[in-house]
């Protein structure tokens, strides 16, 4: 028989002492419950670390710079250098004018770009680089320069295009790796790529 119902049975004062006994045994018994249910922490799960797969050998810089044949996305660069248009100028004396010369505009021309990137298993500029070397003839291709940057917005995508550029007829003229050696072992070896072209202009 519980307390309480030895409390109900029993005559009296003494009843009434006992059930008051036997509520607070009770209420102290769900107190303690309480606090070791409480007290108890849960340690979540850990979620399971699933490796990079489509960007696995591409670093994301704050501004994205990527080279792409048709719609396709060749590498992102961390650098692009020597983007330039500049016209030639044609002077001419003119008798009689001597406190000045005068000079005509001529020819544009456009000069060579040149591309940075971390070197990845990737050999598609090595070997764009030397296709027709032995017979003596480049590889020309139309590629489209794409700058991006953080969508301000927010969302998606995360990178917005600022500019595009297209270039017609590059070749590749100048290929190359940084030098390599054990003094830094948190340098990255960069694979550098220049380009000649006809002309380029601003995309939309």
């Amino acid at each position: 028989m519980g307390l309480l119902q030895k409390a109900a049975s029993a005559p009296g004062k003494f009843a009434s002492g006992l059930a008051k006994n036997a509520v607070s045994g009770a209420a102290t018994a769900i107190s303690v419950g309480l606090l070791q249910t409480t007290s108890t922490i849960q340690t979540p799960s850990p979620k399971p670390i699933k490796p990079l797969i489509d960007l696995k050998e591409y670093p994301i810089p704050s501004y994205q710079f990527s080279i792409e044949f048709g719609t396709d996305t060749v590498a992102l660069f961390q650098s692009v250098r020597g983007i330039s248009v500049s016209r030639a100028v044609e002077p001419l004396t003119v008798g009689g004018e001597n406190y000045f010369g005068r000079e005509f505009p001529g020819r544009v021309s456009y000069g060579h770009m040149t591309l940075e990137v971390g070197l990845t298993s990737s050999d598609f500029f090595w070997e764009w680089m030397m296709d027709g070397n032995l017979d003596g003839y480049a590889i020309s291709k139309d590629l489209t320069l794409i700058q991006r940057r953080p969508n301000p917005a927010g969302g998606s995508p995360i990178f917005s295009e600022v500019y595009r550029w297209n270039f017609k007829n590059a070749f590749p003229v100048s290929w190359k790796i940084s030098d390599l050696g054990i003094d830094d072992t948190q340098k990255i070896v960069m694979e550098t790529l220049e380009l000649s072209f006809d002309y380029f202009e601003r995309g939309k």
